[in-house]
């Protein structure tokens, strides 16, 4: 049953027909404005979206999709959320590209030469690579013929856009958070059916992308696969048998000795012997780097590419540590917290930057510190502020950065980064989304996760004494490992709560300011009326507003901010606060007994 019908109206535009849906849970439509422009609106029924699919209250493939800008992917226009028939729908706009696809083309017969593929393979690339610089960096996961447009301008110039954000996640090891049973099998790189997906698991699929074009055919399918028929236990063994087999590159056209070895290291069985990312693959088809020949052994699935780490790994493996002083505003730029920022001034900046006074007064040098709440309330910023006010050299550590391949590999990750934050001291080292790093380990199955979490707490370990001070955020710290948080290791816990008043106030201002808007505008009224709006709320509201009014040509009104606030959603539940301030009770309750400073919103209180 789809979520609407044709003639429905969703805020400012017409649907005009059902697309497809891929999943239960989700639809796409095409619309068009009052100006007949088409779009694509995609929509997912959030009480049916898997919570592996969610980041943040909302779909990861809005979260992900509407920070990548690239001129190889449709334009991300707007996301919002409306209720129909009972249901909270989260949807997001998108530019509609005309055309047809790739795998069109190659069902009439079409089949490429190099420099006819390559243009379709840089386009893709292109888009991979903007995913690669997101932070963290995107995997897309679904490289294929069917997720690619050919779109052909009045001139008859051909442009490309790659499609099919449905399967967008972060780097992963382990059990996929999206749905894998709809990829094609031959497409998937070999790691990837053994639970990793990263850039180079992208530039597999690409690799095999560019065999199609070239021969029509896809490397090692021999047609054994019935996806009705067949589970992915049988798929894996399918494919595993069929690559044993030595490709035949001939079958590829007529093509130079460099542009065969390029072909041969994108789809590179052997992990270490394939193209390190799509930047890589891309500067090689350009010419920018040279390509060495190496030897392939035919059949080779790389059973041992979590155990063997080669020289060229071991260089790279800090090359992911930039310890560097941040430039900024520092609290001045976090809007209201009062409160917050006292907290912070007194309890740790001033003993951090008064060395003398804690000799004298023999005072306790803060080890690290926890920022937690509910999403979306600026833990992150928060804490990238407060190193900009401390004047220290400053990193931002996420998942991914520590992520490994190899067993083991993380915890030599970690182990490197405290050497250069101490190299480097005095040092704040900020964990984003701390749970996933150090897990509670009576709660994991991962052995590799638990070495990890017994590595951290090692480096925790006053760490302080070595010039180093640590910042965890986190929305769910009850995952999070109850030996990280005793003393010595993390001493102070902050809970950061929605956006007071006064906070709200200056977030209207920001948002709002250089905008076309009338005298009426009264920030202080709307900090009022929009109690329970996260920072991310108040960013929609002003999007959309200046969106309706842009489309009218019209100033934005103090009258659109109220109809826009008091019908937009909020992304924290009541129900999610009771929650918080749940956990919140049971963690200050375990911190007394652990001996540590529990910091809230309005109390503090002394060891």
């Amino acid at each position: 049953m789809t979520i609407w019908n044709k003639g429905d109206k969703v805020g400012d535009f017409i649907i005009d027909a059902f697309i497809k849906s891929n999943y239960a849970y989700e639809e796409s439509y095409l619309v068009r404005n009052d100006k007949d422009e088409k779009f694509l609106l995609k929509a997912f029924d959030m009480s049916a979206t898997p919570a592996n699919r969610l980041k943040d209250n909302e779909p990861i493939e809005i979260s992900v999709y509407k920070d990548i800008k690239c001129q190889s992917l449709p334009t991300f226009l707007t996301h919002g959320h409306c209720n129909v028939k009972d249901k909270i729908i989260s949807y997001y706009l998108r530019a509609f590209v005309g055309g047809e696809t790739v795998a069109d083309k190659l069902a009439d017969g079409k089949v490429y030469k190099w420099e006819e593929a390559i243009p379709i393979i840089k386009c893709v690339l292109e888009a991979l690579n903007c995913m690669l610089e997101s932070l963290p960096p995107v995997v897309h996961n679904d490289i294929n013929p069917n997720n690619i447009i050919v779109s052909t301008d009045q001139e008859g110039r051909e442009h490309y856009y790659l499609i099919g954000m449905g399967h967008l996640a972060n780097y992963s090891t382990g059990v996929a958070s999206f749905e894998i049973r709809d990829l094609n099998p031959w497409y998937r790189a070999p790691e990837t059916y053994k639970g990793m997906y990263d850039s180079q698991s992208d530039v597999f699929s690409v690799g095999v992308l560019l065999f199609k074009l070239l021969s029509g055919l896809v490397p090692w399918d021999n047609g054994s696969i019935d996806t009705e028929k067949h589970d992915l236990a049988m798929r894996k063994e399918f494919v595993k048998n069929a690559r044993k087999v030595a490709l035949d590159y001939g079958i590829v056209g007529e093509l130079t000795e460099n542009e065969v070895e390029i072909l041969k290291k994108a789809i590179a069985l052997d992990y270490d012997k394939r193209f390190r990312n799509s930047r890589t693959f891309l500067n090689t088809i350009e010419g920018k780097i040279e390509l060495k020949k190496e030897s392939e052994t035919p059949g080779k699935m790389e059973e041992n590419i979590f155990t063997t780490l080669t020289q060229q790994q071991e260089e790279d493996s800090t090359s992911f540590i930039r310890i560097e002083k941040h430039v900024g505003g520092g609290f001045a730029d976090v809007a209201g917290m009062e409160e917050i920022k006292q907290i912070f001034y007194k309890n740790i900046l001033f003993i951090l930057k008064n060395k003398e006074k804690v000799e004298k007064y023999k005072l306790k040098v803060p080890n690290g510190a926890l920022l937690y709440g509910p999403p979306g309330c600026g833990k992150t910023y928060i804490a990238e502020k407060f190193a900009q006010e401390s004047g220290l050299n400053f990193m931002m550590v996420k998942a991914s950065d520590l992520g490994s391949i190899y067993i083991h590999g993380s915890q030599g990750k970690i182990s490197e980064l405290f050497i250069e934050a101490e190299k480097k001291a005095p040092t704040v080292l900020c964990f984003d989304e701390f749970e996933a790093m150090v897990p509670d380990r009576s709660k994991v199955i991962n052995e590799g996760h638990s070495g990890e979490v017994n590595e951290f707490l090692s480096q925790l370990n006053n760490c302080s004494q070595r010039g180093i001070f640590v910042i965890g955020t986190s929305n769910r710290p009850e995952k999070i490992d109850p030996a990280v948080l005793r003393t010595g290791r993390i001493d102070k816990l902050i809970y950061i709560p929605l956006p007071d008043e006064e906070a709200r106030e200056q977030l209207f201002n920001f948002y709002l300011k250089d905008r076309w808007c009338d005298e009426s505008i009264n920030c202080k009224e709307l900090s009022q009326i929009s109690e329970g709006c996260i920072s991310s709320d108040i960013t929609f509201v002003t999007d959309q507003v200046a969106l309706n009014a842009a489309m009218d040509d019209l100033p934005i009104t103090q009258q659109m901010l109220k109809e826009e606030v008091n019908k937009a959603r909020r992304s924290v539940t009541k129900d999610q606060l009771k929650e918080y301030e749940s956990i919140r009770k049971r963690i200050e309750n375990n911190d007394a007994l652990n001996g540590n400073n529990r910091i809230g919103f309005a109390t503090y209180s002394k060891k």
